[in-house]
């Protein structure tokens, strides 16, 4: 049966922002400059994943070399000033595409494993601050139980959107996020980041994409009219 796409849901961090890259710019200068013992790849084994699995990942990689505490404090204040300087730069595209759903009326949703304030200033700090009332909801860290992977963000998308799973389209970059959408029964795109998708977990998703471009075309045919 062809499938009928009615609505869409859109991931944050590496699908709306191109923010993972400033964050993992951060995440690289702190730990060569503080001489920690962490891999930069680490950062790529964290990306989607939620607050409290990454934080006890990086609490054991840090040992004794620097309280967790610190390590975040100064991490997330590297991101601010990169941040502050040059914003939160949009992925090729994703304003376009926003825009561009919502001009047609398209119900559309950003879900994201982030807190909510974070989300905020994300598109404050844009060059389309407008963009974010495109969202007619906003699913954050703070709004569901049980974080991506868990399939409880984009059901409760769903269901917010008044619409069915299966006729709900994802763009997601992350191991978790994509897991996330495949489990609630979504119509699951992945759009390649820093977070490394399995062949097996990638083979779940409906298809994957290399532009957002790609995301109006599929919808230009399997959007219900």
């Amino acid at each position: 049966m062809k499938p009928v796409i009615k609505a869409v849901a859109l991931d944050k961090d590496g699908v709306v922002f191109d923010t993972e890259r400033l964050i993992y710019r951060a995440f690289r200068e702190l730990i060569v400059r503080e001489r920690l013992p962490i891999r930069p790849e680490l950062f790529e084994e964290l990306v989607g994943k939620p607050p409290q699995v990454y934080l006890q990942v990086l609490n054991e990689a840090l040992g004794q070399a620097m309280s967790l505490d610190d390590f975040i404090a100064h991490w997330f204040a590297l991101r601010d000033e990169i941040f502050a300087n040059e914003g939160a730069p949009f992925m090729p595209g994703a304003d376009a595409l926003i825009a561009s759903l919502h001009a047609r009326g398209v119900p559309l949703a950003l879900v994201t494993g982030d807190f909510r304030p974070f989300s905020e200033r994300d598109f404050a700090r844009s060059s389309r601050p407008e963009l974010f009332a495109c969202f007619a909801h906003v699913i954050t860290y703070e709004d569901v139980t049980q974080p991506k992977p868990d399939p409880e963000p984009y059901r409760r998308a769903a269901e917010a959107l008044g619409v069915d799973p299966a006729n709900l389209l994802v763009v997601e970059d992350s191991p978790p996020g994509v897991e996330a959408a495949t489990t609630a029964g979504c119509l699951t795109l992945i759009l390649p980041g820093y977070g490394m998708i399995s062949p097996d977990l990638a083979a779940r998703a409906w298809r994957t994409i290399r532009h957002h471009d790609e995301v109006l075309r599929l919808f230009d045919e399997y959007g219900s009219r």
